[in-house]
């Protein structure tokens, strides 16, 4: 599908491309759980100009997809979005040139997936605002650089947290929705992105309900050491 070609004439304010609709970055908890109302970030939530823009992942891999995002690395479509629908973007990272845009993003709007920036309807290849992703290649000649983050009114990471006890990382904040990679016990990992309230976790004689964004997916925080937010700051809210 062709980009039309208003998307190359526009002129580039984040207006244009930003909505202050209220949207949550997880589909809604299950029975129980405590919601918290969405944050907002100028710069943060944009549309897709195309229609069926494959939101992607690798089942078999998410680290694979994650590390340089492609359709080959990325295999497996988890939903299709269409023009009006609007995504959060967690973070930017350089993959397959689609388009001549080098760019892929790491989205939730109803699941959390990778998207091709091309489909994004913004006059520029890179994003405002957005942080690079934890693990893929950043801006300039491509090569793997520090992540920075965006600078923003609050924290955003990535931030490292360790599991004291193997945990699955998930497509949304609960345990009904599918696995697809895992922290074993005493791993660290420094992509965690931010966390958010989702289903209330009760174990080993722990409850709560915040979990942990990751590049791909989501973890309890009941499983991760540290405070309640596993050590992310409190203000580093997706």
């Amino acid at each position: 599908m062709p980009r039309p070609s208003f998307r190359r004439a526009l002129a580039a304010p984040a207006a244009l491309a930003v909505t202050t609709a209220a949207v949550l970055l997880s589909t809604a908890p299950s029975a129980g759980a405590q919601t918290a109302a969405p944050a907002v970030q100028a710069g943060r939530y944009y549309h897709t100009w195309a229609t069926d823009v494959n939101v992607r992942v690798s089942e078999a891999d998410p680290n694979t997809c994650g590390r340089h995002p492609s359709v080959a690395n990325c295999p497996d479509v988890r939903t299709r979005l269409q023009p009006s629908q609007e995504f959060y973007v967690y973070c930017q990272g350089r993959g397959q040139t689609v388009g001549g845009n080098p760019y892929w993003l790491m989205i939730n709007g109803t699941t959390t997936g990778w998207i091709a920036s091309y489909y994004v309807a913004y006059p520029d290849n890179r994003l405002p605002d957005v942080p690079d992703c934890p693990g893929t290649s950043a801006a300039g000649d491509g090569a793997r650089t520090p992540v920075t983050a965006a600078k923003s009114a609050r924290s955003y990471g990535p931030y490292s947290v360790t599991a004291y006890e193997t945990v699955n990382i998930r497509s949304q904040p609960n345990t009904s929705s599918r696995a697809f990679d895992q922290i074993r016990a005493g791993e660290t990992r420094t992509d965690a992105l931010c966390w958010t309230h989702g289903e209330t976790v009760r174990d080993h004689g722990y409850t709560n309900d915040v979990w942990i964004g990751f590049t791909e997916g989501w973890a309890s925080a009941v499983y991760l050491k540290g405070n309640e937010y596993a050590g992310l700051p409190t203000d580093a809210k997706c």
